[in-house]
């Protein structure tokens, strides 16, 4: 189960993804209460995750072909000192009582370009670390790994903003982003990579294009992780508005929400790791695809606090504990490795849609309601999944 760890670079990099996802777990929830607070709205609360969402997915592409042309370890370093900084920022703003909405904006912006930046490098380090026949365990590993920080992030921050206000969770959510920078540093060593050819950056975005286009698997695969995210994974940034809403708590109450889920992706991150490099993952993809619609609608619907935890546990299990470990190993087993941080900045495109389908399901739940909001979501993501997975053969038949 933990083979992957043997590799010393690895281990490094492994708790540098903990305390990532730590840091980026309390990042959203302090940002939305933030919000929240400033405004009781759930429309303003989606429009600042779409300020974070567009860079996001605008400068993803960039993001890629900079993985693939500059040292890794010093980019990641680079962009968590700039996600550290801005942090403070808000911090210090809070601090002095100058904090005002459009900050929040601003800071929110800047840090959806920086994270477009890092995230490309940050997925295709895994390959660099590793071997082949170790992809599938180190892609569980560090979903492992950043589910355990998914857990105690958001959960950490609710009981800090409860206890000790948010001034203190956004210091320490700083905090957390540089203890990360120290883990990357240990990193020594790397392999060799060969130097890529002068070219355009539109020439760059056109090879990592055609990758995927003329790959059937990576264009299925990717396509559906882009259902997923645009519909399926929606509800996680405007959490704290359905919360407070549907199941009247507060911070609190939502931090121990993404305990549940955290646990649940816990859960399927270790399934995958005992399995370790197994046949028919695409099997394993479009099931948990399928259950993911099933556990969202039944959370939508639920009005019992706990009924509700036990539910987001399951979602959290199929969604970030198996689909998407899936979807990036199987389209890093399948890109050549001079284009890896290019095709992987097109997949991480889709994560990067997410942020923006917050504001039409933010709409959609203030102006319908928050049930019927996520049900239509659910239900769009399982026809794209019953079309890309069952319907059409690639999947059922592919062996790797």
């Amino acid at each position: 189960m933990f083979q992957a760890l043997r590799y010393s670079n690895f281990r490094w990099f492994w708790l540098n993804g903990a305390a990532q996802a730590m840091a980026q777990g309390m990042q959203f929830l302090t940002i939305g209460i933030l919000v929240l607070d400033f405004t009781g709205s759930s429309y303003k609360l989606g429009l600042v995750i779409f300020a974070y969402g567009l860079p996001n997915v605008v400068f993803s592409l960039l993001g890629g072909i900079i993985a693939d042309r500059v040292d890794r370890i010093r980019l990641l370093i680079t962009t968590r000192v700039a996600i550290a900084a801005l942090i403070l920022v808000l911090a210090f703003l809070k601090f002095a009582n100058l904090l005002e909405l459009w900050h929040i904006f601003a800071v929110a912006a800047l840090l959806g370009f920086v994270q477009a930046i890092d995230m490309p490098a940050r997925m295709a380090l895994v390959a660099d670390l590793v071997q082949r026949k170790d992809m599938m365990n180190a892609v569980a590993l560090h979903s492992m790994m950043n589910q355990s920080g998914q857990i105690i992030g958001p959960a950490l921050a609710g009981g800090i903003i409860e206890l000790a206000g948010m001034r203190t969770a956004l210091f320490a959510n700083a905090g957390l982003y540089a203890v990360g920078i120290i883990f990357l540093a240990m990193i020594k060593k790397m392999p060799p990579r060969s130097e890529a050819p002068p070219a355009t950056i539109r020439k760059d975005i056109q090879a990592g294009l055609r990758c995927v286009t003329s790959t059937p698997v990576l264009y299925t695969v990717i396509g559906l992780a882009f259902a997923f995210t645009f519909f399926g994974m929606s509800y996680r940034q405007v959490l704290p508005a359905f919360t407070e809403e549907v199941l009247s708590v507060g911070a609190g109450g939502t931090g121990l929400l993404w305990l549940a889920a955290g646990l649940g992706s816990l859960l399927g991150s270790f399934i995958l790791a005992a399995l370790g490099d197994f046949k028919r993952k695409s099997w394993l993809l479009v099931a948990s695809l399928l259950f993911l619609c099933l556990f969202l609608t039944l959370f939508a619907w639920s009005r019992w606090y706990w009924s509700s935890w036990v539910i987001f546990f399951f979602v959290g299990t199929c969604s970030t504990g198996l689909f998407w470990p899936l979807v990036n190993t199987l389209v890093q087993l399948n890109v050549p490795s001079e284009l890896r941080g290019r095709v992987l900045s097109i997949l991480q495109l889709a994560p990067g849609i997410h942020f923006l389908s917050a504001l039409p399901l933010a709409v959609a739940g203030d102006l319908i309601s928050w049930p019927i909001a996520l049900t239509g979501a659910a239900g769009t993501t399982l026809l794209v999944a019953l079309w890309l997975g069952l319907w059409r053969p690639l999947l059922r038949q592919f062996e790797d």
